[in-house]
């Protein structure tokens, strides 16, 4: 609320980015998972399905080529590139759910089919993504690190504050400022409960990546400045 100085309302200063814990963000997506764990695992599964299916139906149809083989490596790119473009349309509608999750809200499955309207910024900020990593690559990943640490959560500005990409970009490259080692820790420590989830028979997969975007909006709910 704005504070009276004489006859002047004056605007209360934004609040600037907060430190965050791994081990907050970790028992944030744990409490939303014991809360609304049937809801977000099944908003994981739906949004995979038709990359799923779409692996299955070229299994089939052309079968399995020879390992690093022209027509592996072209079928392995093809099957990625639609991947991403599917994993794009959904992506914001699990960062919506994902928000209210860390929120302490009750997450509507419903919201999963709102990722359509954020499909172009987030498509074209995965093409952006992988930019960053080929260029990275021969660098030891090192410039990846740096430029990646200060945009891995766009998606969460532009959903939440609906804000363009580019918006986004900048409010996330200026929040993670002396924080991407911090960012990178946490990040390693989600590539492990995925991987671990992984090794769960596959079943486990949903369960992780529920868990680890609950705990990436709680990570953007402090740079944001959100007292939660």
């Amino acid at each position: 609320m704005p504070a009276m100085q004489g006859e002047v309302y004056v605007e209360a200063p934004a609040r600037g980015p907060m430190p965050f814990t791994l081990g907050e963000a970790m028992d944030s997506g744990l409490a939303a998972l014991k809360r609304d764990g049937l809801v977000l695992t099944a908003a994981n599964v739906i949004a995979a399905i038709p990359s799923t299916l779409l692996a299955l139906a070229s299994h089939y149809a052309f079968g399995e080529p020879r390992l690093l083989s022209r027509d592996y490596l072209i079928q392995t790119a093809a099957l990625s590139a639609v991947g991403v473009i599917i994993g794009a349309f959904f992506r914001g509608g699990l960062v919506a759910m994902s928000l209210d999750a860390a929120r302490g809200k009750k997450p509507e499955l419903r919201d999963l089919a709102r990722g359509g309207r954020w499909f172009v910024p987030m498509l074209a900020l995965e093409v952006l993504h992988l930019v960053v990593l080929v260029i990275g690559a021969p660098l030891l990943f090192v410039p990846y690190v740096f430029v990646w640490m200060g945009l891995a959560l766009a998606p969460f500005w532009m959903v939440d504050s609906h804000v363009s990409l580019v918006d986004a970009m900048k409010r996330n490259w200026h929040a993670a400022h002396g924080e991407r080692l911090h960012l990178l820790g946490f990040f390693v420590a989600v590539a492990v409960v995925q991987y671990l989830g992984l090794l769960l028979c596959c079943v486990g997969t949903f369960q992780a990546a529920a868990l680890t975007t609950v705990a990436t909006a709680h990570v953007y709910l402090r740079l944001s400045g959100e007292s939660q």
